[in-house]
């Protein structure tokens, strides 16, 4: 079951676990998460945006994948390295550039660069065991 070297099983497993996780983690931190983003209240989960939040796992764990299979072949120790990597050259600066410009609470970035950096050690654990 793979797509140019690559395990589609372990792409949608992959996502779902981050996406599953991402939500326990925004479940966890909902008060600080709110606070941080200035909302007097919690913003509830809407299916639309949800389904949102699952394709974009989905396109991050097929490009973990496939940044992984270009560069080494798929190895939990190469996709946990190439997962750390994406996240410490693409994702963490970037949502520092939009933090810094939009202004936001220290707090909010540390929290989103936290929940990041987990889910895409958790992509990055099944896309490699998976093989």
């Amino acid at each position: 079951m793979s797509f140019s070297g690559m395990n589609i099983l372990a792409i949608v497993v992959a996502a779902a676990l981050a996406f599953g996780f991402s939500f326990v983690w925004h479940r966890v931190f909902h008060a600080a998460w709110a606070t941080a983003r200035g909302y007097d209240e919690v913003p509830h989960g809407k299916p639309g945006p949800l389904a949102i939040v699952f394709l974009a796992e989905l396109v991050i764990a097929a490009m973990l994948a496939g940044l992984t299979t270009h560069i080494s072949g798929i190895s939990i120790g190469a996709t946990l390295i190439t997962a750390i990597l994406t996240w410490a050259g693409f994702i963490l600066p970037a949502m520092i550039v939009d933090h810094s410009y939009e202004a936001r609470p220290k707090r909010l970035s540390l929290l989103n660069a936290g929940e990041w950096l987990i889910a895409m050690l958790i992509m990055g654990v099944v896309i490699g065991a998976f093989g």
